[in-house]
């Protein structure tokens, strides 16, 4: 994540709690727990759209999210933009694969880019922004 090692490291971590919050057009925010969230690269996240109706429609709607990572004492916040809902392509067809193996369908893939990073862990860095 913009070359932020621990941040890159907090995500792909199975063991962290990753949470995303939408905001839907009539300005409500809503949260889930989503185990699907990936590190793509250094400015790109990407969630696989499962069982995400609300958060889906939010998107759509409002191309804004915020992603949080939590293990322990250490957590990190990822504001991102949408880049696109991918309902095929070589992205979709290799995370529909993993998806396949765990018995569950995909319903598309959602990519982001990474627009600020912030520093949410508990003690004197926390709310820090680090890119």
């Amino acid at each position: 994540m913009k070359n932020l090692e621990n941040v890159s490291k907090l995500f792909q971590d199975p063991a962290s709690t990753k949470v995303i919050s939408t905001v839907s057009k009539e300005n409500e925010v809503h949260s889930i727990v989503a185990g699907s969230i990936m590190v793509i690269d250094n400015d790109t996240l990407a969630i696989a759209e499962v069982f995400m109706n609300t958060t889906s429609a939010n998107l759509a709607a409002n191309n804004q999210a915020a992603f949080l990572a939590v293990k322990g004492m250490e957590s990190y916040l990822i504001n991102a933009t949408v880049q696109k809902r991918h309902t095929d392509g070589p992205l979709f067809d290799t995370i529909a694969e993993k998806f396949a193996a765990m018995n569950m369908s995909i319903k598309a893939i959602w990519t982001f880019t990474v627009d600020k990073i912030y520093n949410e862990s508990a003690g004197p860095d926390g709310g820090k922004q680090l890119f």
